[in-house]
C-alpha cells in the first residue's frame, strides 16, 4: 500500500464503510441477487483507509453477483465483532460477505488460495482476490474463504480493533 494510503487510514466503524458502499453494492448486483446486511452498531472501531475498504467490499460483492446462477440469489454482508478464542485477546472485527451462488469444490478453493499467494505482477484469475488479500494484510488483518459446490462461498475478513497494533499476515 501506498504512503498516501496508508496516511488517509483513520478510525472509523466498518459498519459506515458498508453505509457508504450501498448504492454501489446495490448498482454492481442489479437484479442477480437481494442483498441483506446485518451490522453490529456497537463493534468497535478500526483503523483504515475508507476508500480501500469500500474497493475491496465491492470486489467481493461483485465476484459474489458473478457466482450467482438462480433467480432467488442471495447476497448476505454482515460486520461483527469477535472476541479471540481465549477471552482476554483484543477484539477483531469481522466483514462478512457470503453468497449462495455455485460454490467451488476444494480444489478450486486451493488453486484460488495459491493465485492469491501469487507475486504482485502476476496475471489471471484470482487478480481481484489477490488486491482484496494485499488490501487486507496491508491494514493487520485476515484474509479466510470458505466454499462448498452448490452452498456458496463466504469470505470473512478480520480487522483488528483500533487498540491492537499487530498485523496477522506475514
Amino acid at each position: 500500500m501506498s504512503s498516501a494510503t496508508a496516511r488517509a487510514r483513520r478510525l472509523l466503524s466498518l459498519s459506515s464503510v458498508v453505509r457508504d458502499a450501498q448504492a454501489e453494492m446495490r448498482a454492481v448486483i442489479a437484479n442477480t441477487a437481494v442483498l441483506r446486511i446485518a451490522m453490529d452498531t456497537r463493534a468497535p472501531l478500526v483503523e483504515v483507509n475508507s476508500t480501500a475498504m469500500q474497493r475491496v467490499l465491492l470486489k467481493l460483492v461483485l465476484n459474489a453477483s458473478q457466482a450467482i446462477r438462480h433467480p432467488d440469489g442471495v447476497i448476505e454482508i454482515g460486520v461483527a465483532t469477535v472476541i479471540g478464542p481465549d477471552g482476554h485477546s483484543r477484539p477483531f472485527v469481522r466483514l462478512t460477505v457470503a453468497d449462495n451462488g455455485i460454490g467451488m469444490d476444494g480444489a478450486t478453493l486451493g488453486n484460488l488460495r495459491q493465485q492469491i499467494a501469487e507475486p504482485a505482477g502476476s496475471h489471471g484469475a484470482g487478480v481481484g482476490l489477490r488486491i482484496v488479500h494485499r488490501t487486507v494484510c496491508a491494514h493487520g488483518g485476515r484474509l479466510q474463504i470458505d466454499s462448498q459446490p452448490g452452498n456458496g462461498t463466504t469470505v470473512r475478513i478480520d480487522l483488528p480493533a483500533a487498540s491492537q497494533q499487530s498485523g496477522a499476515c506475514g
